[in-house]
């Protein structure tokens, strides 16, 4: 184990390279046990035409209505919790920018709703039941009263500043045949940092960045101020992780985890 250890840590000295500053490997002491966690839990599992959701999400709240000055808020829509508090700075950041005509028009979608809008509608507008992201919790469609998204200064300032919040525009006009969903410019979708600005930098979608991961395995990054050490790990029951007791696991919602660790 621990000659296994340390062939990880001079492997990763060479993967620091995503935020353009040199940062120290670090050792990893404390095995993690994997077993309270979920494959398909977390902020970064992935959900597509062809990956299934394998569990409805458990800690959803309520949008607020008064959740931002700039932001109308028109029914009880429903978000993961942990995603609320980014959303809520992330309008506030556009209204001092004097960004001030959103709308949210969509949220939490349950299976049985999600169902409803394909059969009526059918697979050019919906995904069927378990195929789409809205059933995570995650995703939201924010709109403009000013217009459509594509052409009015609301679009736009989300997909230059939502990375900075933890959240990403998931299917965009250049990735159709990644995503294959067609260009979304209301989509977005909560990730968390530093996952978002990582994505952002390397023009990744999130089924090019989960794909990275499975690669790549393990690297370190710094991320306005903060050092992150992020490692995947496939069908393991335990993992060896730096010395600290601030880190996320999420799955990946096929067959591994990723953690997050935060090292300084």
């Amino acid at each position: 184990m621990k000659k296994l250890i340390f062939v990880l840590i001079v492997a990763v000295i060479g993967y620091q390279f995503f935020m353009g500053k040199q940062v120290a490997a670090p050792d990893l002491p404390q095995q993690l046990s994997l077993e309270p966690y979920a494959i398909s839990s977390g902020n970064l599992v992935l959900v597509n035409r062809d990956i299934q959701l394998k569990q409805d999400p458990t800690n959803l709240a309520p949008i607020p209505a008064d959740i931002a000055e700039n932001v109308i808020v028109n029914s009880e829509f429903l978000l993961e919790n942990q995603a609320i508090k980014p959303l809520k700075l992330l309008f506030d950041a556009a209204t001092n920018d004097r960004i001030e005509h959103f709308i949210i028009n969509s949220a939490y979608r349950s299976g049985k709703l999600q169902q409803q809008l394909y059969e009526k509608h059918g697979a050019d507008y919906a995904l069927p039941s378990g195929y789409s992201e809205h059933q995570t919790g995650l995703s939201l469609d924010i709109g403009s009263t000013a217009g459509k998204m594509e052409n009015v200064d609301e679009g736009k300032w989300l997909e230059e500043h939502a990375a900075d919040f933890g959240f990403i525009l998931r299917y965009p006009e250049d990735k159709v045949d990644v995503t294959g969903i067609n260009y979304e410019p209301w989509h977005f979708r909560y990730v968390g940092l530093p996952h978002s600005l990582i994505m952002k930098k390397q023009n990744f979608v999130l089924e090019e960045y989960i794909t990275f991961l499975k690669k790549e395995q393990f690297f370190t990054t710094e991320v306005n101020d903060t050092t992150y050490f992020i490692q995947y790990t496939d069908n393991e029951t335990t993992v060896n992780i730096p010395d600290t007791a601030n880190y996320r696991v999420s799955g990946d919602n096929e067959s591994g985890f990723i953690i997050t660790s935060i090292i300084e």
